[in-house]
């Protein structure tokens, strides 16, 4: 469909077909970004931004590779596993130190995730573990583009609250995931190895992305110049959106479209990575989303640890079920309310506290030896 903006023609598309002719078959002409006309008074966005570049320019071109070769490839996002882990634990220390207190989700894992980007770019945190901007936040800013940074963080948080709240609500399938990293772990110690051997846990994530996209319509594209697609003309400069929570929700393509069922990605071909046009969500073609597999990642460890480490309950004894599943949207589509839950560490069959704990102890006591070595040293 299409309708006009005052002097500016918007279409839609809303099936995996004409999806396919804006992102796969003419995905050139379709390649540039539609932005508010406010982006074009900040001073350097045009050159300086993956997603915001208005078209894929060489600018856009040598960001791109720096973010493909240095960021998101196989060997950049091996190389920091170790950051992922680190900040990982570090909220899990926090919440064993607070057991049984209440405690905000959204903001800790916004936090958590915010630390491993930043890490990984520039290797300072951004965030204390509550979400609350440190003092170097504005330097911070100067130093790292904001769609890697607070864009990434913003929409992988939005799927890491889902995902939890589906769990929550399904304690069936909690406990099924629950068990499978369990039995996957070696030594009482996550791994991202190990978690990603875990196929109903990896189909519990792609469903949460598929019934709670972050991103419904994606970001804008704009046509840089006029095409034909299914006999309709798209003159040039329209803004063109996908609007994959539609397609990700159609009865014609998904059975119970609506229901949370992630037992639909086993055994199936459907990957996240845009190849499949009725599931889309880090979109597809040139403008896909750079940091999907970071996002994946990133959200595997994060999720795994907590259902690993912990059990969780309500305030007030609640009912799971009764978990708020209201909506919010802006750019993003979030849970309107907080994600309040109770952190209560888990006692696994070993008897013995968990490898974790033992682990990140040992870290915290080299640490210190390295601070007094330094120390002395300076003295």
């Amino acid at each position: 469909m299409s309708f006009q903006l005052g002097d500016q023609l918007m279409v839609v598309a809303s099936s995996p077909d004409i999806a396919k002719e804006f992102c796969k078959t003419h995905d050139r002409i379709f390649s540039g970004r539609h932005l508010p006309s406010v982006y074009h008074n900040l001073p350097g966005i045009m050159d300086s931004s993956i997603v915001l570049s208005p078209d894929c320019s060489k600018s856009w071109k040598l960001l791109r590779s720096i973010g493909q070769n240095c960021v998101f490839s196989s060997k950049a996002m091996e190389s920091n596993a170790w950051i992922r882990k680190e900040k990982v634990m570090d909220l899990v220390n926090h919440l064993r130190t607070n057991e049984g207190q209440v405690a905000n989700l959204e903001d800790m894992m916004f936090a958590t995730l915010a630390n491993i980007i930043s890490t990984a770019l520039t290797s300072r945190n951004l965030f204390d573990i509550h979400g609350q901007a440190g003092d170097e936040y504005k330097m911070m800013m100067a130093l790292v583009n904001e769609e890697l940074l607070i864009g990434a963080t913003d929409s992988t948080t939005i799927t890491t609250v889902w995902l939890i709240v589906e769990l929550m609500r399904n304690q069936e399938m909690f406990t099924k995931v629950r068990d499978e990293i369990t039995q996957a772990v070696e030594g009482d110690e996550l791994n991202e190895t190990l978690l990603s051997q875990c196929n109903y846990f990896q189909a519990c994530i792609k469903e949460t992305l598929r019934l709670h996209v972050p991103a419904p319509m994606l970001v804008p594209h704009r046509a840089i110049e006029t095409c034909k697609v299914n006999n309709y003309v798209i003159p040039k400069d329209s803004m063109v959106l996908v609007n994959a929570w539609a397609i990700a929700r159609d009865p014609n393509y998904w059975e119970d479209a609506t229901s949370f069922k992630p037992e639909r990605f086993l055994d199936s071909k459907i990957g996240y990575r845009g190849t499949h046009f009725k599931y889309l969500p880090f979109g597809t073609g040139l403008r896909m989303c750079p940091g999907s597999g970071v996002a994946f990642k990133n959200i595997q460890m994060l999720v795994g640890s907590l259902l690993h480490y912990f059990d969780w309950s309500l305030p007030n004894g609640a009912d799971p079920t009764t978990i708020d599943t209201n909506e919010k949207y802006f750019t993003t589509l979030k849970k309107e309310k907080p994600l309040l839950l109770i952190p209560k560490l888990r006692k696994l069959n070993t008897g013995k506290r968990c490898g974790f704990f033992e682990w990140y102890d040992d870290k915290a006591c080299v640490d210190e030896q390295r601070k007094l070595s330094r120390f002395v040293e300076k003295t």
